[in-house]
């Protein structure tokens, strides 16, 4: 990534010198970034318009709020592709002294643990040790990824003394977690929190490269070896966050897995943006809390 972030820096450059010819530099430098903001937006808003159409064709409309969700997700997306993710991903775990648990992000696809930054600070600073992984290779299969996950999960098990780690997964990387909990049912993860997961599959995935991106195709037979693999306690050890505006998994119900412990689904936030919305932290809080009651807490329920 920080390659494409310098090809896109010298791409501006060029661009720039080239309107020179016609305009100062200060005014050629702001028109080439306009440039490139602008085939970036265009990028993202195909991607809305590729989303519409799906659920249009599904049968199951979403409510209005398409263009609401659009502006935050544009510049989210280009803050993570030309700063988090290249530049911001070599952030340390959060390990508090006594933490209250323990809670393992993974990224999505094409991402890493830079789109982490400022959750994490947010979890630890709620008490929780924080860690982070990163799915590599990034073309590989999902299994080798799950793999991934439960060995990170066992070590951050070790370090912190928690029993059970809570997994937070955004896109992709809630299937790596299912598949850890596949190829390793006694890995030391008592719940996963997907958000934005494709555990039925997205459309999108045909405009992806490597294997990850077929496994997630709508109807692909890993997928349903996948489902038909899990033990029937699984769903039951996940929550979904999804939202009516993803424009990236939809309609909504392909980020909803059946019989799963608890659902928030919100409107007029799209993908990326989901990791950010408020209603969707108070949530994350509010299921952290449950899933692991604070001392007091325990002692007031009991009285």
């Amino acid at each position: 990534m920080r390659g494409f972030t310098l090809a896109v820096a010298i791409l501006v450059g060029l661009t720039a010198w080239a309107l020179s010819a016609w305009l100062p530099w200060p005014a050629a430098l702001a028109a080439s970034l306009a440039i490139a903001a602008l085939v970036h937006a265009a990028i993202v808003a195909a991607g809305f318009g590729l989303a519409k159409a799906c659920i249009d064709r599904s049968g199951e409309p979403a409510p209005p709020g398409w263009l609401a969700a659009m502006p935050a997700e544009i510049l989210l997306s280009m803050r993570n592709m030309y700063v988090d993710i290249p530049w911001r991903h070599r952030w340390p775990a959060r390990l508090p002294a006594h933490p209250r648990g323990a809670v393992l992000l993974v990224h999505g696809y094409g991402c890493n643990r830079g789109i982490w930054r400022n959750l994490d600070t947010w979890l630890a600073a709620r008490g929780w040790a924080v860690a982070a992984l990163d799915l590599e290779p990034p073309r590989a299969g999902i299994d080798d990824f799950g793999r991934l996950v439960a060995a990170e999960a066992a070590a951050l098990a070790a370090r912190t003394g928690c029993p059970r780690i809570t997994v937070i997964a955004h896109s992709m990387g809630g299937l790596a977690a299912r598949a850890a909990l596949r190829h390793a049912p006694d890995a030391p993860i008592g719940h996963v929190v997907t958000i934005g997961t494709p555990h039925r599959g997205t459309w999108h995935a045909r405009f992806g490269r490597g294997v990850c991106a077929t496994q997630m195709v709508p109807d692909n037979p890993w997928l349903a070896a996948l489902c038909a693999a899990e033990r029937p306690d699984v769903a039951d050890r996940c929550t979904c966050i999804a939202s009516h505006h993803d424009n990236i998994v939809c309609p909504v119900g392909r980020a909803l897995l059946p019989g799963a412990a608890a659902t928030l689904v919100v409107s007029r936030v799209a993908h990326m943006a989901l990791v950010h919305d408020p209603a969707v932290r108070a949530f994350l809080e509010e299921r952290l809390e449950q899933l692991h009651p604070h001392p007091s807490s325990a002692k007031s329920d009991a009285a």
